[in-house]
């Protein structure tokens, strides 16, 4: 390991890893916690303490240096949140800077910068590749989430609950345009797939071993707020994506509602329109496919989010889309409490000046005095005013 670079230890109790390759165990624990393609360019290193050695303690050491803290942040934040690793770490759960680097653990390979493991670890490949046909397969497993964003139910639905595996993103691309294009939509008119945000990471995470991923948020014709997710090909790295917009306000309610205008000639698929795109007040909240325009260049490593990642990303966008709903509603309701006190106010006000015109013997709409026919046959209001002749 190399001097003043930062690093960190992540640490196992060998006593509490149940397997006979402790090495694999460990690393699919770790990869089951955090995504490769956030550690791009960290070298990867694996061994037995040097207090284990010193026959002290039976711990794996897995340790993780990069040229920034960030990827150690990363680490940290997500091993401390993996229950699976809480059943199994070493106490203490890590050993950072240079009390890590004294360790003097063999090297495991390292991340390029496509998310992918090049070197000499066997243990730390075999791992990843099983995590990855884990997801992929719906196998049994510690669940792939992200350290922040809201609560998300896995599956989101049973479109995504058994997900096939796949050989190859044309196959992904297949797949999308066949199980999630709704019935409804024009034949000629090719594949128009439509998701949830929940479904769209179900899927990321699913395939992530297939794709890398673009996560954008900026203004166009469409939308002065528009949320795209872009996925590209891995293996070799492709410049033509799978696009899926959504989470974006329309300028107003109403426009959101008239989604369905430019398909009066697929009437079916204009009356389904509002709930595939899940409108809720000027939002849409589902996810549909984009452009899809072939790129000029390979997704560059720093615009890359990485899969496990996404719904950290589009979570906190949902969450302000919510908030931002919630707002919207607290005004209208702001707005027509107004409305309704105005109103009552202006009926008490009627009642009490017609009351008081009532006690003169005048007109009530007028206020001009009654004559002594309109009295006599209890009027409180001029025929010409209103009342009956």
């Amino acid at each position: 390991m190399l001097l003043g670079m930062p690093a960190i230890g992540v640490r196992f109790d060998l006593n509490r890893v149940a397997s006979g390759n402790p090495e694999l165990a460990c690393w699919k624990i770790f990869w089951r916690a955090i995504d490769p393609e956030s550690l791009v360019d960290a070298n990867l290193y694996e061994g037995s303490s040097g207090a284990t050695l010193a026959g002290e303690e039976n711990v794996c050491c897995l340790a993780i240096q990069g040229g920034n803290s960030g990827i150690i942040d990363r680490v940290r934040t997500a091993l401390a949140a993996s229950r699976e690793f809480q059943a199994v770490c070493a106490s203490p759960m890590f050993v950072e800077g240079q009390l890590c680097v004294r360790e003097r653990l063999p090297d495991a390979g390292k991340v390029d910068a496509y998310g992918d493991i090049i070197g000499r670890g066997r243990a730390c490949h075999l791992a990843l590749a099983a995590v990855q046909e884990e997801r992929q397969g719906g196998a049994p497993g510690e669940p792939w989430t992200a350290p922040s964003g809201p609560p998300r139910q896995k599956p989101a639905s049973e479109r995504t609950r058994l997900l096939p595996k796949l050989g190859s993103f044309e196959d992904l691309r297949k797949f999308l345009a066949t199980t999630f294009t709704p019935r409804q939509f024009p034949r000629e008119g090719g594949a128009m797939y439509w998701v949830t945000p929940e479904e769209l990471c179900d899927i990321v995470e699913a395939y992530a071993g297939l794709l890398m991923v673009e996560f954008r948020e900026y203004a166009c014709a469409a939308s002065l707020d528009m949320c795209t997710v872009s996925l590209f090909e891995k293996h070799p790295p492709g410049t033509w994506p799978i696009e899926f917009n959504g989470l974006f306000p329309f300028t107003s309610a109403a426009d959101a509602r008239r989604i369905g205008a430019a398909w009066r000639t697929a009437p079916e698929y204009a009356n389904v329109l509002p709930k595939l795109a899940g409108i809720r007040g000027r939002y849409q909240i589902n996810f549909c496919k984009g452009e899809e325009i072939s790129r000029s260049e390979i997704l560059p490593a720093e615009r890359r989010t990485p899969p496990g990642l996404l719904w950290s990303r589009i979570g906190e966008r949902l969450e302000r889309v919510q908030a931002a709903l919630r707002q919207e509603a607290e005004e209208q309701e702001r707005r027509r409490a107004e409305e309704e006190t105005k109103r009552q106010a202006e009926d008490a006000e009627r009642e009490r000046l017609e009351s008081q015109r009532r006690s003169l013997q005048q007109c009530v709409v007028c206020g001009l005095g009654l004559s002594v026919i309109d009295r006599m046959r209890g009027r409180d209001r001029h025929g010409a005013c209103g009342g009956s002749q």
